[in-house]
């Protein structure tokens, strides 16, 4: 049987010929087609090859791929919709013009489809078992990937439907001190170049994806777009959920103590925060239900709008429905105009606050604050809370990316000056706790100097490596959140530990998910005191 699809200009005209003689696959085998890996941007061809991935209509690529066992192509046609479209599996003659689009080559003004029968074409094996494999050999090929990849990158989950990948376990940042995965020049794509489609792919039974879990197998279309390689898989990939969520953090007697990048606490809509009210709304519910579950005697908070109004709503938000026990108070002083500060929040039914100072430094984009607390046996502890320049919004010229990040040495600098602060208390030996956002890798300059100074990296030296992060940026996980504790502080810390329930999110949890999940783009930080 053979079924011919006649197609005219923008519009189609289908006319299903069913012929039952001999004569009607008449033209499949024959003479006068051009073979793939020969056809040339401009001309008009006859190809005759088994389809090898079908994405059709506006819910795909609009198009199909064909293939040879050496050669792929797609082949753009958008009238055909899903019942239409030739699948997979399918052999296929057609006359079409080879043109382009976004720089890759492709057959388009399809004039006439005919099919030849069924006809399966095996998958090419991509290995990673000896090293990367020569992706452009592969392009517009079906292949099969059976090696256990790493989810890198969940940030565009939500927004594009991909997944970034990288090889041997997760993909470190440098300078995190880290030996980490190798992140891969390859995306897990889901058929379609849509913003915002849903619903979202790729999720597991509980409705998640998070970096860290692993895409254990896969077949599809490995093509080039958009400046990555992106596989198109043409069944469910198969995935193992090795990062689930993370169980409540334990109940804890002493002090604790939490380091936490809010992310834009801004009462002010339509600023660097939430754009609605109603969106602000959900902002503050999540962000209360995650600070009220790390239940911490001490918060350092960053990205808090430079303003008392918003200090004041956040403080009104953790103390509601709350026992006046769990109630908090806020050290704060009045800060230089910024756009954002840091603040210290603490329970004073658990702490004494004894005096409040800030650095005042042009260095400093937000002024370091310190609040010094005794707990209820009169023994003192003096909190830090820090944010440091970001590493974004490059300069031109001047203090530009050199190896450590865009504004590095203005990090630098800060850092100097913030020890020259310190150094009086370490001095005097007086049990000190540093909780910063600084905005740079554990072996850059900004962190040595601060241990050269004689504060220990906690998270160094509690946390194992693989676990060593609060922060994922295009892939790469590394912690830009520390804890640094003065040698004085040391007998008196019982536990360290990073609760995740940010960072290996997928970026659309933060419109549209619910609970903690995603509450924030930074994993906060728990340091439990004896």
């Amino acid at each position: 049987m053979c079924v011919r699809y006649a197609v005219q200009g923008k519009k189609t005209l289908f006319a299903l010929l069913f012929f039952v003689s001999v004569l009607a696959n008449a033209d499949c085998g024959q003479p006068g087609t051009t073979a793939l890996h020969k056809i040339t941007i401009g001309e008009a061809v006859t190809i005759e090859a088994v389809v090898t991935g079908a994405f059709p209509g506006d819910d795909g690529l609009r198009g199909f791929y064909v293939g040879t066992e050496s050669a792929g192509l797609f082949v753009y046609a958008p009238e055909l919709t899903a019942e239409q479209s030739p699948k997979a599996g399918e052999r296929w003659r057609l006359n079409a013009v080879a043109g382009q689009y976004r720089g890759q080559k492709q057959l388009q003004q399809v004039k006439q489809l005919q099919f030849c029968g069924k006809e399966a074409l095996p998958p090419a094996l991509l290995s990673f078992t000896h090293g990367l494999p020569d992706f452009a050999q592969y392009k517009d090929r079906l292949v099969h990937i059976e090696q256990p990849l790493t989810i890198a990158d969940t940030y565009l989950l939500g927004r594009y439907g991909s997944l970034g990948l990288a090889l041997n376990g997760r993909a470190f940042a440098p300078n995190t001190g880290v030996q980490g995965g190798q992140l891969l020049d390859l995306v897990l794509d889901d058929g379609r170049y849509q913003r915002d489609a849903r619903p979202v792919p790729f999720l597991d039974a509980q409705g998640v994806r998070r970096a860290g879990d692993e895409l254990t197998e896969v077949t599809g279309i490995l093509t080039r777009a958009f400046g990555q390689w992106r596989i198109h898989p043409i069944a469910p990939p198969q995935f193992r959920s090795t990062n689930p969520r993370p169980e409540p953090l334990p109940e804890w007697s002493g002090i604790r103590a939490v380091n936490f990048n809010v992310k834009n606490y801004f009462i002010d809509l339509g600023s660097r925060g939430a754009n609605t009210k109603a969106e602000f709304n959900r902002q503050k519910q999540r962000l209360a239900e995650s600070l009220h579950l790390l239940d911490a005697d001490i918060l350092a908070l960053h990205e808090i709008q430079n303003k008392p109004a918003a200090v004041d709503d956040l403080l009104a938000l953790l103390n509601a429905n709350q026992s006046a026990e769990q109630h908090y108070a806020a050290a704060r002083l009045d800060r230089r105009p910024a756009a954002i500060r840091s603040v210290i929040f603490y329970r004073p039914a658990r702490l004494t606050k004894v005096a409040v100072e800030q650095q005042v430094d042009s260095i400093h984009p937000r002024d370091p604050i310190a609040a010094m607390f005794h707990d209820q046996h009169g023994n003192p502890l003096l909190v830090i809370a820090a944010h440091y320049k970001s590493r974004g919004g490059c300069p031109e010229v001047g203090d530009i990316n050199r190896g450590e990040g865009c504004w590095a040495e203005r990090r630098h600098g800060q850092s100097l000056a913030l020890v020259d602060w310190l150094t009086p208390w370490l001095a005097e030996d007086v049990p000190l706790l540093v909780l910063a956002d600084f905005n740079a890798h554990a072996q850059e300059t900004a962190i040595r100097l601060l241990q050269e100074a004689g504060l220990i990296d906690l998270l160094a030296a509690h946390v194992p490596a693989e676990q060593r992060y609060t922060y994922s940026f295009r892939g790469q996980a590394a912690y830009l959140d520390y804890a640094l504790a003065s040698p004085a502080l040391l007998e008196q810390i019982s536990n360290v530990a990073l609760w995740p329930i940010n960072a290996d999110e997928p970026a659309y949890l933060a419109k549209e998910g619910q609970s903690v999940w995603r509450a924030s783009d930074h994993d906060p930080i728990v340091i439990d005191l004896r």
